[in-house]
């Protein structure tokens, strides 16, 4: 029996080993930072960046931003800006950051904490664009927020862009909680009509600040975040985002602990237990305790005169740290009397600011319950909440990055010549005064502006028909590998099996496109509502797997095919009047884009074919095309194609060709054919 002994310790200690790869990203999200060097890079390339961030600017995988900008050789990081905090999050609240020339980077890193909170013109000259990465922690009384906003504010005024790149709410998008900040009372814990918990993301919140300020702004989504998702659940890290943020824990108290400044209530432990001097612990546990408040426990325990409660959050998707603050404020104010900060026309009360209204301080002094207080503020916040709706980027369904998020101002033509005084306009029904309403919508948050690629490059869009099948995991490994992007076009048919390769290929930044549902010539150019209701099949097919409908398609063949004349209706159409032209009058009445090509390997010939012929016929084609639309083939017999990818991708490099996926939004050859 000794003999087993060793075998049996070693594996003993074998199943306490994790296994091999445990190191690997697990996160159930991709943050901004991810996707905008995934899917989005082409953005900040050949521009000169400056980086507002600190220790909290890390991607999923533990790597600073800096160091992801600093690496990039198509970028030129011109600057660093440092929050409250300052840099690595260890200055302490309160005291200056201070600006230097960093002693590795050799860049300025300017502070924007203390008496220069709103970057100064100076600070922007050298940038064309601000880029935005910091870890918020919900609340509208941390000033990270607040440094985004002063600093969309400074871009506007200086012409310059900004792009924030999007991080969780810890504490999720669905707590919206606490009084709304009043005109008057506005400050740097307070720069916007926020309620104390605002339930939005740093993204949504710069959507939501810039329909006042009108900064072209871009906002780069997280990648599978969902409304309800809190920071347990992302799977990432906690870095700690200042020092007395070292953990979830106190991310969640912060709101429910920290709501006293300037009264004798304080806080403690990081958030983790509020209290006052002289304080009966037990009587303020038994009564919070007795307010059953969600997703929380009240512990009475005395900090040498001060008596207190330490909260044990034992779950947080019900707790409400605001509600909690306030119950906490209130009942405290009942064990004992104290006096409230009262705000002067000279000078706001820091616990006013906090509140972002005069409005609690007085209710408090009242004796009004922790119920009278919440609701006293709830028509604000019912408000607000109909007001964020529009900035709103997450739902209930994992995200799924198709394009950047993107608000830009148009620019405003300058007449030429005085403008003529107009003869003015008869009053329209319904307004007597015969003014016209000049205040316009917003523009959808999510509504992408078209760009057009400058007249100098060269644009190469690599698409793949017939797909998904078992050679589509080779095709986008190559893919990943050469860090480029292409368009599928799906056949509808194929798609049962095989969801798991179509949200790859979302995932992971291209484009996809229908391709009809069945393939089959014989149905699909019969007649026109044939056509149609087999192509809305394919796009419900894909729409299903995914969650989102293909905006662009491929007709089976190309738009100019004359197999079709062959299956056409004859008691329908003839020579002079085709079903392909019936259906591409049809699509264009339906605002369908379709795209055709101008290059092909030639796999749609045969399936007898090399991977050397096929890089031959891409090398015999292209010429010296600005934009190339590059057909190939996807399907179990398209082996051959996915190993001549690597070097076509190569090969398009070395002509200068750059990669793009088709959006229907944005200018691409269509029919070329």
């Amino acid at each position: 029996m000794n003999k087993f002994l060793p075998f049996l310790i070693l594996a003993i200690i074998l199943t306490l080993i994790p296994p091999v790869g445990s190191s690997a990203n697990t996160t159930a999200i991709q943050l901004g930072s991810d996707v905008l060097f995934n899917q989005f890079h082409h953005l900040i390339e050949g521009k000169k960046v400056g980086l507002i961030t600190n220790q909290t600017g890390q991607n999923s995988q533990m790597v600073s931003t800096i160091d992801m900008l600093r690496r990039d050789r198509s970028v030129h990081l011109t600057a660093l800006y440092a929050p409250e905090h300052g840099l690595d999050g260890k200055t302490v609240a309160g005291k200056q950051v201070t600006s230097f020339v960093h002693p590795v980077y050799a860049i300025p890193v300017y502070g924007l904490s203390g008496s220069t909170r709103k970057p100064t013109p100076e600070m922007l000259k050298d940038i064309d664009i601000l880029l935005v990465d910091l870890q918020d922690i919900g609340s509208r009384t941390y000033t990270y927020i607040s440094t985004l906003q002063y600093a969309m504010t400074a871009a506007k005024e200086q012409g310059k862009e900004v792009m924030v790149l999007d991080r969780p709410n810890p504490l999720g998008g669905t707590i919206v909680e606490g009084p709304v900040v009043e005109l008057p009372y506005r400050s740097f814990i307070g720069v916007d009509t926020l309620p104390l918990a605002h339930g939005m993301t740093i993204g949504e919140l710069a959507l939501f600040f810039n329909r006042t300020i009108g900064v072209d702004l871009t906002v780069i989504p997280m990648q599978g975040y969902t409304r309800n998702m809190i920071y347990q659940q992302t799977g990432l890290a906690w870095i700690p985002s200042s020092p007395h943020i070292p953990n979830l824990t106190s991310v969640f108290g912060y709101m429910a602990t920290g709501l006293g400044e300037g009264t004798p209530i304080r806080q403690a432990d990081h958030f983790t237990w509020i209290g006052a001097e002289g304080l009966d612990s037990h009587k303020y546990a038994d009564l919070l305790n007795g307010s059953l408040l969600p997703g929380v426990i009240f512990i009475p325990e005395n900090k040498g005169t001060a008596g207190g409660v330490r909260l044990q959050i034992n779950d947080p998707h019900q707790f409400n740290p605001v509600k909690t603050g306030i119950y906490a404020l209130a009942y405290a104010k009942q064990l004992q009397s104290f006096p409230l900060p009262k705000s002067t026309s000279m000078q706001i009360s820091m616990f006013d600011k906090v509140m972002g209204t005069n409005k609690i301080g007085l209710l408090l002094e009242q004796g009004k319950s922790p119920q009278e207080i919440i609701s006293s503020y709830e028509a604000d916040l019912k408000k607000f909440v109909e007001l964020r709706q529009k900035y709103l980027i997450y739902g209930d369904e994992p995200f799924i990055p198709m394009q950047p998020i993107q608000q830009k101002q148009p620019e405003q033509p300058k007449p030429s010549k005085p403008a003529k005084p107009e003869t003015p306009a008869p009053p329209k029904p319904g307004n007597p005064n015969g003014t016209t309403d000049q205040t316009k919508k917003p523009e959808p948050a999510t509504k992408p502006i078209p760009q057009k690629p400058k007249s100098s490059e060269k644009i190469a869009y690599l698409t793949f028909d017939d797909g998904p099948s078992p050679v589509t995991p080779r095709v986008l490994d190559t893919l990943k590998t050469h860090q480029v992007k292409a368009t599928f076009f799906i056949v509808g048919r194929e798609v049962a099996g095989h969801e798991a390769i179509l949200k790859r290929i979302v995932a992971e930044g291209h484009a996809l496109g229908g391709h009809s549902y069945s393939h089959n010539y014989q149905l699909l150019y019969k007649n026109m509502d044939g056509f149609f209701a087999d192509l809305e099949k394919g796009s419900q097919m894909i729409e299903k797997a995914i969650g989102v409908k293909p905006t662009v398609f491929r007709y089976p063949g190309g738009s100019t095919n004359t197999v079709s004349l062959k299956y056409q209706d004859p008691t329908r159409y003839n020579k002079q009047h085709t079903v392909m032209q019936a259906i591409k009058a049809e699509a264009k009445q339906r605002g369908y884009t379709f795209i055709d090509w101008n290059v092909t390997n030639g796999d749609a010939r045969s399936n007898k074919y090399t991977a050397a012929q096929a890089l031959a016929n891409i090398k015999q084609q292209v010429k010296s095309q600005k934009e190339i639309v590059v057909l190939m083939h996807d399907s179990s017999t398209k082996s051959p194609t996915a190993e001549a990818l690597p070097g076509i991708i190569s090969y398009l490099k070395e002509k200068g060709y750059r990669f793009e996926v088709i959006q229907a939004d944005r200018p691409t050859v269509s029919n070329v054919k």
